[in-house]
């Protein structure tokens, strides 16, 4: 556009006109449910148009001065108008500070805007089946029909699961026994209903970053460098499509204060003596009410030339570490009673990850060794319960009329021995874990080679008790464990 005394004024403008259809009409089979298991389609029909005019705008606002190597800032922003949701405004701010040629700040602050898809505005009716867990079920393990029925001192399942199932109006020693008493059932065959809806919101959205990058050269050809950023993302009115067991489990094992608003979505035809089971739950889409992440990224390296035995190695190390501070949601039902989860530090989410990867370059040939770090988990971080102990255990060793399915004491006809604290341990948290790499890489001009291990040690993911985490055989499943144990990889590689 013009120039500044620190440099040149750019700008961009445009505009975009945009159809999006749908048209998935499902054949009479489909539609009428006769597939197998009975699963129904009535398809998704539809179209929308959306109109946008956007901009940015870069400004130099300083240089080449004392403390201000660099100023700048660039702006931007966007129309949407869209068919079902309006005219919205999004825009994004971005500024950078040089104080001096090594040093940078930056700062970023900026809003977003979707639309619910045409899958989400336009998709009709959905049934279908399937087989699911009813936490408020009688276990097997607590029931035996010949000694009475259930037997609260057997049953596994923790205290706020049944508090839960108490307050939907169902009595968890109850549940899933047949009218006879004779046998009980926990996984249903449960009928589940899903569709779009024009009902559910827009998401919108505000970011802001803000962090600094560093680059220098020390001394004898000591090259570093160091960069960190925080991030804080607030994202509000978020579709999402739950899955019909997490609907169920939140509902009926959230740990904590507050109802979970799915509880609204499940259909049990509870009867006078609350023992039916689930048989049916809605999964479609849902605004909440809003979402939030925030962290700190930080990378660091350090690269040096040495003269070892008459060549030269070039050694480097690459540290990079991700602070996750926090990774919450926030719903609020109909009545306005909110429910708040903030999932930073549990399983799948640990506050600390990283890595550190050393590297030595002789010539054509490169060795790596790398560690990987993840940090401590724990089921609900913030949920404070009523017992003691870091497994959950109570001062006889377990929860007063509970037994974790980890027990492996010996003495009663089912191999458990309630009050035995030694062997019963209802395990919801992992310790942190460093996992071993290395490899040594030839590259010539057309080829290259590549050997080495990884899992060095052969650790293995954390153990723990599969009614407290996400488990499979009590194998804890979450990001960042390695499941493969310790393997040994080789490649070649070659270009024509």
């Amino acid at each position: 556009l013009f120039t500044l005394p620190a440099g040149p004024v750019g700008a961009s403008i445009g505009f975009e006109v945009r159809e999006d259809k749908i048209n998935s009409q499902p054949d009479d089979v489909a539609s009428n449910g006769l597939f197998f298991g009975f699963f129904a389609d009535q398809g998704a029909v539809g179209d929308k148009t959306i109109k946008e005019v956007y901009g940015e705008l870069d400004i130099p606002l300083q240089a080449g001065k004392p403390l201000v190597r660099e100023l700048n800032l660039n702006v931007s922003g966007r129309v949407t108008d869209e068919e079902f949701y309006g005219v919205n405004a999004t825009y994004s701010l971005k500024a950078g500070w040089r104080p001096v040629d090594s040093l940078l700040l930056k700062l970023t602050y900026g809003t977003s805007f979707r639309a619910p898809n045409l899958r989400e505005n336009f998709l009709a009716g959905q049934t279908g089946f399937n087989t699911l867990t009813d936490p408020c079920a009688v276990p097997d393990v607590a029931f035996n029909a010949q000694a009475g029925g259930y037997n609260a001192s057997l049953d596994t399942r923790d205290a706020n699961v049944l508090a839960n199932c108490r307050a939907e109006g169902r009595d968890p020693t109850r549940v899933g026994i047949d009218a006879q008493g004779l046998n009980t059932l926990q996984t249903p065959s449960v009928e589940i209903a899903s569709g779009g809806s024009l009902d559910i919101d827009p998401e919108t959205s505000t970011s802001i970053t803000a962090g600094f990058a560093f680059e220098e050269t020390f001394g004898s050809g000591y090259r570093f460098s160091l960069g960190a950023s925080y991030f804080d993302i607030s994202l509000k009115n978020s579709i999402v499509e739950p899955s019909s067991q997490f609907i169920i489990n939140d509902c009926y094992t959230r740990e904590g204060d507050g109802r979970s608003a799915f509880c609204d979505r499940i259909t049990t035809n509870a009867n006078p003596d609350s023992r039916l089971l689930i048989s049916n739950v809605f999964s479609g889409f849902i605004n909440l009410n809003s979402e939030k992440v925030r962290g700190v990224d930080i990378n660091s390296s350090l690269y040096k030339e040495v003269s070892l035995f008459g060549t030269t190695v070039d050694f480097g190390i690459n540290l990079q570490a991700n602070h996750l501070i926090e990774r919450s949601e926030l719903f609020i039902n109909d009545n306005g009673d909110p429910t708040f989860d903030d999932d930073a530090g549990e399983f799948g989410l640990p506050k600390w990850t990283g890595r550190g990867t050393f590297t030595a370059d002789i010539d054509k040939f490169r060795m790596t060794y790398q560690i990987r770090y993840v940090g401590p988990v724990e089921q609900d971080a913030d949920f404070i319960d009523d017992f003691s102990d870091a497994f959950g255990n109570g001062p006889d060793g377990l929860p007063t009329g509970f037994v974790s399915d980890t027990c492996t004491g010996g003495g009663s006809a089912n191999g458990i021995v309630p009050g035995d604290g030694v062997f019963c341990r209802d395990v919801g948290f992992a310790k942190e874990q460093f996992l071993h790499t290395a490899s040594l890489r030839y590259q010539g001009d057309t080829f290259s080679i590549l050997a080495g291990v990884s899992n060095i040690f052969n650790t293995a993911p954390p153990q723990v008790d599969g009614d407290e985490v996400l488990a499979i055989a009590n194998t804890a499943i979450g990001a960042g464990y390695d499941y493969d144990g310790r393997e040994f990889f080789f490649s070649v590689s070659k270009s024509f």
